[in-house]
């Protein structure tokens, strides 16, 4: 390694260092030949280059064939004079540097369906829903117990006290269960996993039994349990225009059980087989703690973000469910999600590239449970009676691109025989979140759209959800003012 003592006195920054690999290289090449054939700068029997040698005179510097024009020192180790050893050493470079690239990708991937890395945010699934309005961590609030005052403070300006402490009076009131069923079976026959899930009972309506209240079966999105800012806060609306909220957590997730791949996390493979194995049991109530036994046409599907597509496999793969709420979903997957994320940075050349090969680790490292079902695919294999479908998704979302809500509704307005569509697409901002952001800065809003969506979708008038004696925590308007900080559009 007498090479490299001669490159450490040329070392002189970012662009000489590619020069240190290749050093390695013809050092390695030049250890097996005969001592005469070694040409260094200094013939005393291989002693070390002297202060003297380390002051050549720039008029020394020589052109090498095939090369430009270097240091004296470089020169005397026939570095650049070897054609065959600067070829070596590039190609060398090269595939290290696309060595690393490609690890880097892979390891994005990991972070994407690797199951610790998408549960850092989830709240405490023991968290009960009459704790939850005040610990939890939602609309721009810190986890953890909070003084009406420390609510107040957090929640401005999206929406009210009066807010929380209505949903906490309502959790005490009507109360809530926690119940467990069987998910249906895996896409390749897998078992069954343990289901957990909150049943959060509606309140009474005059001459309305339990059992034919309608309900609504939610689910939460990525990184969460059953105790998701959405799923709690939109059953708290749900709760109050008279539907039941039956609301799983996913399985690896929450309380429910373990899968047969406790280490990845899956994008369209098995997860909508949990929200259906809670339809069933929502449905058919066999445990007689929903209030009895219901019928399909009075049980009807939720899912907020991740969740979202979750519902859309669901819905499309079970033609009794009478209707679904998607709320900010990324019907594309996966896939689409990556290029969305890398698309802003990359641009639309390097784009497909780099996005196809994060995607193809994501399928590899997910052992092929990620895109496992297309949601297009499955919602196009449709055929009538039409059912009811929503899509909602605030204007501004920064997480799940706009474009996958506007997709939703080209398809379903495309199909009449199939789908009856419903859009609610508010201008959601608060305290900087844009994803489903709704259920607190729009809550009566919210509450109108809702009610004439799952009306529809039940068969009943609007006279059920009793919408004139509710209370408005609503302190904004799409159309007349909206918080602080929130992004200009060209309504407002």
């Amino acid at each position: 390694f007498g090479s490299v003592s001669r490159a450490v006195a040329v070392w002189r920054g970012p662009f000489d260092r590619r020069f240190l690999a290749a050093l390695l290289v013809s050092s390695m090449f030049r250890q097996g030949r005969p001592e005469e054939e070694r040409d260094f700068s200094s013939a005393d029997d291989g002693a070390d280059v002297s202060s003297d040698d380390a002051e050549l005179d720039v008029d020394k510097k020589q052109t090498c064939v095939g090369c430009t024009t270097c240091d004296t020192v470089l020169c005397d180790i026939k570095f650049c004079c070897e054609p065959r050893t600067c070829c070596l050493a590039t190609c060398c470079s090269c595939c290290c540097f696309l060595l690393l690239i490609i690890g880097g990708l892979a390891y994005v991937a990991w972070t994407l369906v690797g199951l610790e890395s998408n549960r850092k945010n989830c709240h405490d699934p023991h968290m009960t829903p009459v704790e939850f309005p005040r610990y939890s961590g939602c609309a721009g609030c810190r986890t953890g117990y909070k003084t009406n005052d420390e609510l107040k403070a957090c929640l401005e300006p999206c929406t009210t006290l009066e807010y929380v402490l209505d949903w906490e009076k309502q959790a005490k009131e009507l109360g809530y269960k926690l119940v467990y069923f069987p998910s249906r079976p895996g896409p390749k026959g897998e078992p069954p996993v343990n289901i957990s899930a909150w049943w959060l009972p509606p309140p009474p309506r005059p001459g309305v039994a339990p059992r034919d209240q309608p309900r609504v079966v939610a689910l939460h999105g990525l990184a969460s349990n059953n105790n998701h800012c959405g799923v709690q806060a939109t059953c708290f609306l749900l709760r109050q225009i008279g539907y039941g909220c039956l609301t799983p957590s996913v399985r690896d997730f929450g309380l429910s059980g373990k899968s047969d791949h406790p280490t990845i996390l899956t994008w369209g493979y098995d997860y909508h087989m949990d929200l259906l194995g809670a339809w069933d049991y929502a449905v058919t109530d066999p445990d007689g703690l929903l209030g009895g036994a219901s019928t399909p046409s009075k049980v009807g599907l939720a899912g907020f973000s991740k969740g979202g597509l979750g519902a859309a496999l669901a819905f499309g793969m079970e033609r009794k469910v009478p209707g679904v709420w998607m709320d900010s979903a990324p019907f594309s997957g996966l896939s689409h999600m990556i290029d969305a994320a890398i698309r802003p940075y990359a641009g639309w050349v390097l784009t497909p590239l780099l996005a196809g090969i994060v995607t193809y680790w994501g399928k590899t490292l997910g052992g092929q449970r990620v895109d496992y079902y297309n949601a297009w695919t499955v919602l196009q294999k449709c055929t009538g009676p039409p059912r009811h479908v929503a899509v909602s998704q605030g204007w501004f979302d920064g997480d799940v691109p706009v474009s996958e809500g506007n997709q939703a509704m080209q398809l379903f307005n495309g199909v009449p025989e199939c789908y009856i569509a419903t859009e609610y697409t508010p201008p959601a901002y608060c305290n900087g979140y844009t994803h489903h952001q709704e259920m607190w800065e729009f809550s009566s809003d919210m509450r109108k759209v809702m009610c004439k969506f799952w009306t529809q979708t039940f068969g009943q008038t609007e006279d059920y959800c009793e919408l004139s004696t509710l209370p408005n925590y609503q302190k904004w308007t799409p159309l007349d003012k909206l918080p602080p900080g929130t992004p200009k559009t060209y309504f407002v």
